[in-house]
């Protein structure tokens, strides 16, 4: 029995040794476009195919035409062909004419911090990987193999007329469920060079020095007790304990949540970013052993936890909501609530916060306000009413510019808009809404404007649905914010502006759009637009059963006001130019 245990544990750790040593890890990079891709996302192909790639490598210039050819060949079958580029001398820039040059849409995803090729354990330039998505398993590892018309390796494909690489072979050989050689063509390329990987481990990276603080800026605010997220990095030894889950989110930008392309991070504030050079710190002190000098106090120890509930600080006015209960079941009309704010004076508002009492619930808050001629003016339907701003996951508070504001007249009441949905269980929501208000008037005032369109049908099962929105701005403006709003089958977005005199302007991209952080993007510098400027947005929905969050992707989806239907609008914050 124990000769039996022996065997059996034997095999047990081979096998994983096995599994382990084929198996690549998760990752996501942007390509030449400004594109989103994320290995795990392609588990509807039955092979990734990454080439490693080199401008200055004669190896990698002899083996990408044969990846662009094989890309054409294959296109609508389900393979998907890529480039890994590890470069530090490229830029999207230099790949973009790269791609025009080759006439090809291969997406060349650059790794500017050279950790994905790191990770993938590559070794040399005009290395390929084919990988299966789903299980996240190697297939292929080695070289491309160009028959080039070697008469000992057309004499292997005689039974394969048209082959031009073992690629070729291996790909056709997958797609056709048939089995190929295991051994791999030798890889004709130079050593990969990670230059600015080695130079990032190079530096004595510590945890009090470097990693602590780059948490403190980039994760502690709700990595906290009292915080949103769902564990608090308030010691080493909890951030060493998730250390691999930490690796693991920054490889495949799970976190920081909400990101913009790094491309336009330098143009917004209040975003969450991080910094190729900060995840290469990070990554490479994990991979270290995520160790720390404990003869030296614990930097994390002192983060205090929240003290209020507010992250702005105490409000300067709190406004109680109405406490609303939630039904178990059934779909939820809007609910509307007019409530008075109580001002003796007009005010300026320079920052509003959300308390929310229960969010598993709440879809979003959308404040409206009303003065006593909007109150008259279709009475019987409630009034009309002016836009301030709302609530939405991801988006507790907004802060305004500071020569900016929204000004609150004293007659003035809200409308409150609820949108809840039913979650299995009755619930009661007790939320509030702090208001913090400027001594003096700003400089210019903030109206709330939006670019939508209302007018699509998504087909079932479509994994990239395009659907697009212009607005005219009819004065000349300041535009200062952006906050996109879309429902579960949101994929993507970006926004440009289109000047009166033909230029266009590239202003925010929002490459992997998630629901549950529906962030405000708010501009460093506001930047000005003409009078008859053209407020440009570009989206996508993936209604596919490979959209982890699709509600049911077997129906058709329209704009609608409930969760399971969709949106697609932006409010952005403008102000007249004076």
């Amino acid at each position: 029995m124990k000769r039996l245990l022996v065997l059996l544990l034997a095999f047990y750790t081979l096998t994983a040794t096995e599994l382990f040593a084929s198996s690549v890890p998760d990752f996501a990079l942007i390509d030449q476009n400004g594109k989103f891709y994320q290995l795990s996302r392609f588990v509807d192909q039955r092979a990734v195919v990454i080439l490693v790639f080199q401008r200055n490598s004669e190896a990698g210039q002899a083996v990408l035409p044969e990846l662009v050819s094989l890309s054409r060949r294959y296109q609508g079958a389900p393979v998907k062909f890529m480039v890994l580029v590890a470069d530090s001398s490229e830029t999207r820039d230099t790949l973009k004419q790269l791609a025009v040059e080759l006439d090809t849409d291969l997406p060349f995803l650059l790794d500017e911090t050279q950790l994905i090729a790191d990770a993938l354990d590559v070794t040399s330039v005009a290395e390929v990987l084919v990988i299966d998505p789903l299980h996240l398993t190697l297939l292929y590892r080695g070289g491309v193999g160009l028959y080039n018309n070697s008469p000992t390796q057309q004499a292997l494909a005689a039974n394969l007329p048209g082959m031009t690489s073992h690629l070729h072979y291996v790909v056709h050989s997958i797609l056709r469920n048939e089995n190929f050689p295991e051994e791999a063509v030798a890889v004709s390329g130079s050593p990969l060079v990670l230059d600015k990987l080695i130079q990032a481990r190079l530096g004595d990276i510590s945890y009090e020095s470097h990693v602590a603080p780059i948490l403190t800026e980039r994760c502690v605010s709700c990595h906290r007790n009292g915080g949103g997220a769902p564990w608090a990095m308030d010691s080493h030894l909890m951030v060493q304990g998730w250390s691999r889950m930490i690796r693991e989110t920054l490889l495949t930008r799970r976190m920081p949540p909400g990101q913009i392309d790094p491309a336009f991070a330098d143009r917004y504030v209040d975003v969450h970013h991080i910094s190729d050079e900060e995840v290469a710190q990070l990554i490479a002190w994990i991979d270290a052993g995520a160790r720390r000098d404990e003869s030296k106090p614990d930097p994390l120890s002192w983060v205090a936890p929240k003290d209020s509930s507010w992250e702005l600080g105490e409000p300067d006015l709190i406004i109680e909501f109405p406490e609303q209960i939630i039904p178990a079941t059934g779909v939820l009309d809007y609910v509307f609530v007019p409530l008075e704010i109580g001002l003796t004076e007009d005010r300026w508002v320079s920052a509003y916060e959300f308390d929310v009492g229960d969010k598993s619930a709440l879809h979003h808050i959308i404040l409206y306000t009303q003065d006593s001629r909007q109150r008259r003016q279709n009475a019987s339907g409630g009034g009309s009413r002016t836009n301030f701003g709302g609530y939405a996951p991801g988006r507790e508070y907004v802060v305004l510019d500071e020569d900016t504001g929204i000004l609150l007249k004293r007659d003035m009441r809200f409308m409150i808009q609820f949108h809840y949905t039913a979650i299995g269980r009755e619930l009661v929501d007790k939320s509030r809404l702090g208001l913090y208000f400027r001594d003096e008037p700003p400089a210019r005032e903030l109206a709330r404007t939006a670019v939508m369109n209302g007018d699509f049908v998504i087909p079932p099962g479509v994994r990239e649905f395009p659907v697009s929105a212009t607005t005219i701005i009819p004065t000349d403006s300041y535009l200062y914010s952006f906050a996109p709003h879309m429902h579960f089958r949101g994929k993507h977005i970006r926004f440009s502006a289109r000047y009166p005199d033909g230029r266009r302007e590239n202003l925010l991209s929002i490459p992997n759009f998630q629901h549950n952080w529906q962030m405000v993007y708010r501009l460093r510098e506001p930047v000005f637009l003409p009078a008859g400027t053209e407020i440009v947005a570009e989206g996508a929905f993936d209604n596919s059963r490979y959209n982890p969050i699709n509600p049911d992707a077997s129906q058709a989806v329209s704009w609608g006001d409930q969760i399971w239907d969709e949106m697609f609008i932006t409010w952005m914050r403008i102000a007249e130019a004076k």
